[in-house]
């Protein structure tokens, strides 16, 4: 094809000259001739002679004045009627060269005339090349004039020119054109005067045109679809030209012999293209189902085409968005995969792709809160956003959605360094949007709203402050009519709303109602979710208005707060048809706490308020919420409120909820180090349960309570350790592959460390420099800065790689246990244990719990042949007293350095009156009642003591029970201390302890297998030479042990060794990490054996670890009831009795109890470590016979774990 004919220009022609009449003019036939002088003729002589022949010098100006204007015209009409067709065509042409400069429309006139001439000349002479030139010249001057008239007559004119010209055109190529002419000319025709068969016969024109095209025309073939694809739009916006679109869309979906499958395909998908610009730009779902149909069939005319599938993929992700079908979300995602696989890796388009099936993911994982979908919208979005073809000016979209993929698994997992990261990433992309880019305001607001979420953590008044300035810019640069404006504002009233709180400015929170009370009607018709969360926001603002007058004296109005129980109401109404929302919890508290305040504001407060807000938190803590702590945050105040209006026993069952919620907080999913974290939020509430349980009289109950908030951690560590019964078959083989691998999974004693921006910038520096410039970057089109990058943040990616393996290794156990309870006979399978269970610990003597919290203190006891737990009140304790005897006991272990790693203290530091007072508050407060509670059941046998194992919680976790007594040098003491009356152990948890009984269950071992381990001289630390010395002690009882000394004391080795023997004793550096529990570890040769490690261990039918290092058995005081220590450490690992230390022992006192302790299990007990309680009961006696008794610190810190 040569060229198409100049398109009809869009802009409007300078209007023609008026000045027809200007004698000072040169007339139309004197400049005619001066046209003609100018022709390029092979009769150019003749042309002169003619010129000649005139009675005047047309080069005489002043003669020219003088000439006679109808002797010039009659002469020149002569002349023309003389002229050939084509002489007329070539000579019109300087009339239209003459118009171009003048505007006046009289030489337009004149060069339609001429060709309307020759073109008759042609058909005279039969000559249709000839008439074909005609008509191809004078269709764009009637065009033109008709621009310029409006007149109906030259566009009449034209389009039968073009039919004409379409039916003798030369070549395809040629008709082509001409019918893409005649295409426009009737849409201007029916834009004009409105025509619908003017438009019919235009589509038709344009489909004609585009069937004669070469399929490989890249030029044309896009000019022509746009066309159709425009007119198809206009029919589809006209109700009378609906029947047009329906017919034309039909021929094309269902195909003709005419179109190409490519070319039918390239018009569906550029009409859906546009309807689907419009739909993100004006929002509503005017057209969505055309925008999705004509993209299902362009995709399906043409499946191998990316770009359409992915705009198709992107169309049911719209409508699943505003019209909530379930199908056309998991659609979206199958197409947008799809899409994916595609393309090749080092395709461009590929990050776009990506970009738009990460939104999919998380878009699923809004509707139904599966963490799988948001971990792979961030694995997607990361993929897109490191894409070796990601062009530099829209790096920001992929950080914006990449940023937005992190605050969204933030709000459901609340995991900070998510938080972090969706905060930098959105930074940037903010930084770097252009500032006339339609995104701006979208981004800036989700930045806004990343903002604000952080400083609802951090309370970080420039969080809130930036976060406030760019909401308020995002709300500006949104036009008043976009969609998109109501959420931006509730967003910025929310962000004005914790101004509130900080500012205390009331003139923000009556912007917050007024924005919110704007905003509802705008929304009723249209979003439910937004409609509900403007109503929250409502009524959180009206509450707050209230309260703040009342702080503040102002007056008060008393109609807030039942505008705001009305809002919240409206707002639980609307989440509660939607097929599934995790704002639920949200919304339920806030109505909640509306209710419950107007019930306390109330002069005649009405009950039904009290119970309308129990139901609603019992309803927010029973819906799946993000994150899930909402939802126990509800139950905790659902219980707390019923214990205040209903009595204690109403708030069992919210407590039970509670309960249940507790493993989805503390979750298996989840490092080490975040569910510690969860752990300290709950445990206060843990012990408050117990108490409630204990006050209701359910002592059953509230001793299964306490088992499920003690060493919460362990206890999932257990459970996955747990054999399964192989006769539940495929699923028993299943669940111990997952747990195999689980077991293992997050166990890491540090935490991940986040890179800060400047830390990450200077690490980009350092692989910059290190990367050889001599040598190109592995990546090929990348960037050595963007290498650096990436090699940067690799750790962290590596981190969340790891995190999300275990986060779907939790989910795949969750289900296999949930098969394997419903089962039949199964459904006891992994649940809490039941009394019934924990009672079958009592094979060793009275178990007791104590129950430390802030309302009262109680111990729970489970005695033998008891059937029900006994209760024993401690009236004269309190968790304030607890908490005040063990700071006095720290400060004296801090004074007298007890509190050191280091072994081989001075005796002299052992005396202290502060820990006799200690001692004697502890006996007569806590362990004499509960002595004197359980006397009937103390019955010793075969002369031995009877055995308590204790099992505290709380500050008194850490205090020395097993010592309590009155130390005084009179009489009236005697039989005043624990020794004299029972042996005591300690246990972490009743689940622990029945573990150790399960590891002990096999008969004594005779001969064990001994292995000891000392280190005298541990690499950067103090000698330990007498750890030698300890080991020999012990190897004269035990000749046969197996000894790694010194340098072959490895990690490796140790724990190899630990595996093949029964016995194990460590002689060494002991360390206590308080600020991180986990890196608590045995100094060895090579480095730490830490508690996490032995996390990750599972030793089978071990029998006795005796840990000879300082501080084994002492934890953060931040976890009480977590045991994060070395004993309890080895006591999960597998081991059924250990030996551990509360703080720093002397070396002599080390090897003088160590010992007394083989000696006796060997000389008394015939090697039966289930005797070791009494072993080292033995040898603390005979400690104290051999120094004084008042120094307690040398003999105080030695305990026993397990049975």
């Amino acid at each position: 094809m040569s060229h198409l004919p100049p398109l009809l220009p869009n802009h409007q022609h300078p209007s023609p000259s008026d000045n027809d009449n200007d004698p000072d003019e040169i007339s139309p036939s004197v400049a005619l001739a001066l046209k003609l002088s100018t022709l390029p003729s092979d009769m150019f002589d003749q042309v002169l002679a003619s010129l000649a022949a005139l009675p005047y010098d047309i080069w005489d100006d002043d003669a020219m004045k003088n000439a006679d204007i109808n002797v010039l015209q009659r002469d020149m009409d002569a002349r023309r009627a003389r002229m050939t067709p084509r002489d007329k065509l070539e000579t019109a042409m300087l009339f239209v060269e003459e118009f171009d400069g003048t505007r006046n429309l009289r030489n337009l006139n004149q060069a339609i005339a001429m060709m309307r001439d020759a073109i008759n000349g042609f058909n005279a002479e039969q000559d249709t090349q000839g008439r074909f030139l005609g008509l191809r010249q004078i269709i764009p001057c009637l065009a033109r004039r008709f621009k310029l008239t409006g007149e109906l007559k030259d566009i009449n004119e034209v389009i039968e020119a073009l039919r004409v010209a379409v039916n003798i055109a030369p070549d395809n190529d040629v008709t082509a054109e001409i019918f893409y002419t005649l295409g426009d000319l009737l849409r201007d025709r029916f834009d004009s005067f409105g025509e619908q068969d003017d438009m019919t016969e235009s589509l038709k024109a344009f489909l004609k045109g585009l069937s004669l095209l070469p399929e490989d025309d890249d030029k044309h073939i896009p000019l022509f679809v746009k066309r159709i694809a425009k007119s198809l739009k206009t029919c589809l916006a006209s109700p009378q030209l609906i029947p047009v679109f329906m017919v034309t869309k039909s021929e094309l979906v269902d195909g003709s012999e005419a179109q190409s499958k490519s070319k039918r395909a390239q018009i569906l998908s550029t009409l859906g293209d546009d309807l689907l610009e419009q739909l993100l730009e004006v929002g509503g779902v005017q057209n969505l189902d055309e925008c999705v149909d004509l993209l299902r069939a362009a995709t399906d005319l043409d499946p191998t085409n990316a770009n359409v599938m992915t705009r198709y993929g992107l169309s049911r992700l719209i409508r699943f968005e505003r019209l909530s079908n379930s199908e056309d979300l998991s659609t979206a995602l199958a197409i947008q995969k799809a899409a994916v696989d595609l393309v090749d890796e080092t395709d461009e388009r590929l990050p776009g792709i990506l970009n738009n099936l990460g939104n999919v993911f998380q878009t699923r994982f809004e509707h139904g809160g599966k963490v799988v979908d948001i971990d792979e919208a961030v694995n997607v979005h990361v993929r897109a956003l490191y894409h070796s073809k990601v062009k530099e000016e829209e790096r920001f979209t992929f950080q914006s959605s990449l940023g937005t993929a992190y605050h969204r698994r933030f709000e459901h997992l609340w995991d900070l360094m998510d938080l972090d990261a969706s905060v930098d990433a959105k930074q940037m992309a903010a930084a770097t949007v252009p500032k006339d880019h339609l995104y701006r305001a979208q981004l800036y607001a989700s930045y806004g709203g990343v903002l604000l979420q952080r400083y609802g953590i951090s309370r970080r008044p420039e969080d809130l402050e930036k976060s406030l300035e760019i909401q308020q810019e995002a709300v500006e640069l949104t036009p008043s009519t976009h969609p998109a404006r109501p959420l931006r504002l509730l967003n910025l009233a929310r962000t004005l709303q914790d101004h509130v709180l900080l500012t205390k400015d009331l003139r923000s929170i009556e912007k917050v109602i007024s924005i919110t009370t704007e905003v509802i009607p705008t929304l009723v018709n249209s979003n439910s979710h937004r409609l509900a969360l403007a109503r929250l926001r409502l009524a959180s603002a009206l509450r707050m208005q209230y309260l703040v007058n009342k702080d503040t004296q102002n007056d008060i109005c008393s109609d807030d707060l039942d505008r705001a129980v009305d809002a919240a109401r409206q707002a639980v109404d609307v989440l509660s048809i939607l097929p599934a929302s995790l704002d639920m919890a949200t919304v339920c508290q806030e109505l909640g706490n509306c209710l419950l305040a107007r019930f306390q504001e109330a002069e005649s407060p009405s009950a039904s308020d009290i119970d309308e807000a129990i139901a609603v938190l019992q309803k927010g803590a029973g819906f799946p919420s993000k994150p899930v702590i909402l939802q126990i945050s509800c139950a905790i105040q659902a219980a707390r409120s019923c214990i205040k209006f209903r009595g204690v026993g109403s708030g069992i069952a919210a407590y039970k909820t509670f309960f249940e919620l507790v493993p989805k907080v503390v979750w298996i999913g989840n490092d080490l180090h975040r569910r510690y974290e969860d752990i300290g939020r709950i445990r206060n509430v843990l012990s408050e349960a117990v108490a409630v349980a204990i006050q209701a009289e359910e002592l059953n109950l509230a001793l299964e309570w306490a088992e499920q908030g003690r060493c919460i951690v362990w206890s999932q560590i257990l459970q996955i350790r747990q054999p399964v019964n192989p006769a539940l078959g495929n699923l028993a083989i299943e669940m111990k592959s997952v747990t195999s691998k689980l077991q293992k999974m997050g166990m890491e004693s540090k935490p991940m460390i986040k890179y800060p921006n400047k830390l990450t910038t200077t690490l980009m520096s350092a692989l910059i420099l290190h990367t050889s410039k001599d040598k190109p970057v592995p990546i090929e089109g990348m960037s050595r800065e963007e290498y650096a990058h990436r090699l940067a943040i690799f750790p962290s990616l590596l981190h969340d790689a790891n995190q999300q393996e275990q986060r779907r290794l939790a989910e795949k156990y969750e289900n296999l246990v949930i098969q394997a309870q419903e089962l039949s006979g199964s459904d006891g399978f992994l649940r809490p244990k039941r009394f019934s269970e924990l009672y079958a610990i009592t094979s060793q003597g009275p178990v007791v719990f104590i129950n430390v919290c802030e309302e009262r203190c109680d111990a729970i006891c489970i005695v033998p042949g008891q059937k029900e737990a006994v209760l024993i009140p401690l009236e004269n304790f309190s968790e304030e007293k607890a908490t005040e005897i063990l700071s006095s006991l720290i400060d004296d272990l801090e004074e007298k350095n007890f509190r050191a790693k280091s072994r081989g203290y001075s005796k002299l530091t052992a005396r202290t009156e502060k820990i006799c007072s200690i001692l004697g508050t502890l006996w007569t407060d806590v362990v004499q009642p509960v002595l004197l509670k359980l006397e009937e059941h103390l019955v010793a046998e075969n002369g031995n003591l009877p055995h308590v194992t204790w099992c505290p919680s709380g500050s008194l976790s850490f205090l020395p029970l097993h010592a309590a007594g009155i130390y005084k040098d009179n009489e009236s003491c005697i039989g005043q201390r624990i020794f004299d009356h029972v042996v005591s152990s300690y246990t972490p948890s009743i689940t622990a302890l029945l573990a150790a009984q399960t590891q002990d269950s096999t008969q004594p071992i005779a001969a064990p297998r001994v292995l000891a381990i000392s280190q005298p001289n541990t690499p950067n630390e103090d000698e330990l030479s007498l750890t030698v010395t300890e080991v020999e002690t012990v190897q004269k009882i035990h000749p046969d042990l197996t000894w790694l000394n010194d340098t072959e004391g490895t990690k490796d080795a140790v724990l190899m060794g630990i595996r093949e023997h029964d016995w194990v004793h460590f002689a060494c550096h002991g360390v206590l990490n308080l600020e991180n529990p986990l890196q608590s570890a045995f100094l060895l040769q090579d480095g730490s054996l830490e508690v996490a490690d032995l996390m990750k261990e599972s030793f089978h039918h071990k029998k006795l670890a005796y840990l000879s290092a300082c501080r084994t058995a002492a934890g953060s005081e931040k976890l009480p009831e977590e045991s994060v220590h070395l004993a309890a450490g080895m006591l999960m690992a597998g081991f059924a009795d250990v030996v551990g230390t509360l703080w720093a022992i002397g070396d002599d006192d080390a090897t003088f109890v160590a010992e007394q302790f083989y000696r006796y299990l060997k000389e008394e007990g015939g090697g039966d470590s289930r005797l070791s309680s009494y072993a080292l009961h033995h040898a603390i006696r005979k400690q104290r016979e051999s120094i004084r008794e008042d120094e307690f610190y040398r003999w105080i810190p030695f305990i026993h774990f397990g049975v």
